[in-house]
């Protein structure tokens, strides 16, 4: 990094770091080292082992954080307040591509007494108050600012899938049909065409249309930021439930056309096509958060190069926390994005 880079990023961070203070939310300091961590399928995780000396015999196999969520939620549980860490996080497997990269800083803020609705508005005053503090840096693209600050435009996934992809996911819940999409979509992954889709599972389907679909269609809104909300059922994550709508006001020319269905409280946010901020409203209830992780571990043992433990505790811990969302927004790419950038590589220490 440059000298200008280093001091914008820098100014980014203090920024980030006031809002949430002024705002009340107590900053927590976790490890980076974890014994055992909440499992979640599509995510590889470093290993490593502590010894007490270079001639001990016992070692004890720890992990590299992928996310502070082991350590946040029994904290949130514990103070019942509102809280926020800006932390280094860790995923393996990941591209080295201009957006990712294995080591990242992640924000992840939690506001209690609140659902994923109130994290729309909590995250919308961070970005209008961190534009506030960094506008004036040379390296802040006025344009980018202006989006950040711009209402947001929100629309259900459902409503994204028949926009941009021509059916509904509520008409396409089986694999088989899903499977159907994928082909008439016309996808094209190179060597692995010829592929049995049926063979897939839902999620992966999904994730497969809405990253080549849906997605790039994304990258065309550049004056705001796009909220996607109201995930399907199918997707596999610590969300809470709800049947209809979910009261988020709709931009979508097309909202009157999506169907009521059961969907998971949890929106993601779109700067110009990049997915910045992921939120939840958390699942509280241990009996479900017990099936997650039992579920995401069985899926991990059959897939995953590195297997983890399950944090003991860890469900009860949730029931015991205060209704709450959870938002997770990567640091590095709200650097890149408020300078206009779609790269990491000007802001992050590489060696």
């Amino acid at each position: 990094m440059d000298t200008e880079s280093v001091l914008f990023r820098a100014q980014c961070l203090r920024a980030v770091r006031d809002f949430f203070l002024e705002h009340l939310y107590i900053e927590l300091d976790t490890p980076a080292l974890a014994r055992a961590l909440v499992p979640e399928r599509c995510l590889e995780v470093f290993q490593t082992e502590y010894f007490t000396s270079v001639h001990a015999k016992d070692t004890q196999k720890l992990y590299l954080v992928p996310s502070p969520e082991v350590f946040l939620k029994p904290l949130i549980a514990q103070l019942q307040r509102s809280a926020f860490q800006i932390s280094k996080c860790y995923r393996n497997g990941e591209s080295m591509g201009a957006l990712h990269r294995p080591e990242f800083t992640m924000v992840e803020y939690y506001t209690v007494y609140a659902d994923y609705k109130t994290s729309l508005d909590v995250s919308s005053k961070l970005f209008r108050f961190v534009v506030e503090q960094v506008q004036s840096h040379p390296l802040a693209d006025p344009y980018s600012c202006a989006c950040f600050c711009a209402p947001f435009e929100y629309v259900t996934v459902e409503e994204a899938f028949l926009r941009y992809a021509g059916f509904s996911l509520s008409h396409a819940s089986s694999v088989q049909t899903l499977a159907q999409e994928v082909l008439r979509s016309g996808i094209d992954l190179g060597a692995r065409a010829g592929v049995d889709y049926t063979q897939w599972s839902w999620d992966d389907l999904y994730e497969l249309l809405l990253v080549h679909i849906v997605e790039p269609k994304l990258r065309s809104i550049k004056d705001r930021c796009v909220v996607l909300y109201d995930y399907p059922i199918q997707i596999s994550c610590l969300a809470q439930e709800h049947t209809g709508r979910s009261g988020i006001q709709s931009t979508s020319p097309n909202k009157g056309d999506a169907p009521h269905w059961v969907v998971k409280e949890r929106w993601e946010l779109y700067v110009r096509g990049v997915e910045l901020i992921n939120c939840y409203t958390e699942q509280r209830d241990a009996k479900r958060v017990t099936r997650y992780c039992r579920e995401e571990q069985t899926a991990k043992q059959g897939s995953a190069r590195v297997v983890h433990p399950v944090p003991e505790g860890f469900a009860h811990a949730c029931a015991r926390m205060p209704p709450c969302s959870g938002a997770a927004l990567g640091f590095d790419r709200l650097v890149a994005l408020l300078a206009g950038r779609h790269s990491l590589d000007a802001f992050v220490y590489d060696q």
